[in-house]
């Protein structure tokens, strides 16, 4: 990355009267991207002030999903026009001058907070209020991101749009199936069983075409105050089906069952969600996008293995390539029936 310090007065958007870059230091977290944090004094009107921001570029070798970095950049922008409570996008750049190694970057502001809820994990019952709360939260969120005018938003330009709301699954199959075909180098009969089979199974019965964030929930949201004040991780967005999300909902749905009785679970936070949205998300349609997963994960499992086999040496790549598309594939042999679950 070229000095921050000059890159930064240069393209800051929108301009400001001066910017000092105090600190840059690489984020650990996240395996598909470099994120890298800036720490800057931004001097508006006269008033300093400290602000951090947010670049985020693909690994040396190439990124793991294989979503161009500029859709990406792409998502944040348009959210900006949203009750989505997310980052706000800066600038994309691909000029050689401020990125000379050929990387694309984009910059983006830091939303100060926490993604970790260390009472998600005992099973302390002086938890349980928070717990329910934290779900609570989550599911209002999921909510405003299901209901957002994505049309308005300018979704429909960066991303496949279903031909109607019963081609929801069908279209995001199709999706996997082009993009994986890209670079697919050698078969695997659990991805070949798995797409005849999810095909002949694929729900007509979405109600709506939504925007949908992908991976969701613990660990992938900003938290401050008992309140999510950033959505984070778009790169598996899509338009389709709300219960793509819900598949892919880390931990967020506590099942909590006290004295014989059920506190909470999947049925109380579908139905919570269903009174906010009017969206049912029927188990039938949760198992098939359940199953569907362990496709997604093949799909950039594979894609760090092309990178691999084309001469890539990050050690992200070769963990996605081997452990991740072995898992991915032993969750699509699970999902219909070849293997114990």
């Amino acid at each position: 990355m070229a000095d921050a310090g000059r890159w930064f007065r240069a393209r800051f958007v929108p301009a400001v009267e001066d910017l000092t870059v105090e600190r840059v230091a690489r984020v650990s977290r996240g395996v598909s991207r470099e994120t890298w944090i800036v720490d800057a004094t931004v001097v508006r009107d006269g008033r300093p002030a400290a602000e951090s921001f947010v670049v985020r570029r693909d690994l040396p070798d190439g990124s793991v999903i294989p979503m161009p970095l500029r859709e990406e950049f792409e998502v944040y922008r348009r959210l900006a026009g949203s009750s989505v409570p997310t980052t706000r996008a800066l600038w994309f750049e691909d000029d050689p001058e401020w990125q000379p190694d050929g990387r694309a970057a984009y910059v983006r502001t830091k939303v100060d907070g926490h993604w970790r809820l260390d009472f998600l994990e005992g099973d302390d019952p002086g938890d349980d209020e928070r717990k329910i709360a934290a779900s609570k939260e989550h599911l209002d969120k999921l909510a405003l991101v299901h209901t957002t005018d994505w049309r308005a938003l300018g979704f429909g330009a960066i991303g496949t749009v279903p031909a109607s709301a019963a081609e929801c699954a069908t279209a995001l199959v199709d999706d996997l199936t082009a993009r994986l075909s890209s670079f697919q180098f050698e078969p695997s009969p659990a991805v070949a069983e798995g797409l005849a089979q999810l095909r002949a199974g694929a729900p007509t019965d979405s109600p709506v075409i939504a925007l949908c964030k992908g991976t969701n929930g613990h660990g992938e949201e900003v938290w401050s105050g008992g309140r999510i004040v950033a959505m984070s991780d778009w790169e598996l967005w899509r338009l389709g089906d709300p219960a793509y999300d819900f598949a892919q909902l880390q931990d967020m749905v506590p099942e909590i069952v006290r004295d014989g009785r059920r506190v909470w679970g999947w049925p109380e936070a579908l139905g919570y969600y269903r009174d906010r949205t009017g969206i049912e998300i029927t188990p039938e349609r949760l198992g098939w996008y359940r199953a569907c997963y362990g496709l997604i994960q093949f799909s950039y499992a594979h894609h760090s293995a092309y990178r691999l086999r084309r001469g890539a040496g990050s050690i992200r790549l070769a963990w996605n390539a081997t452990e991740v598309q072995y898992r991915s594939q032993l969750k699509l042999a699970a999902a219909f029936g070849f293997t114990p679950g």
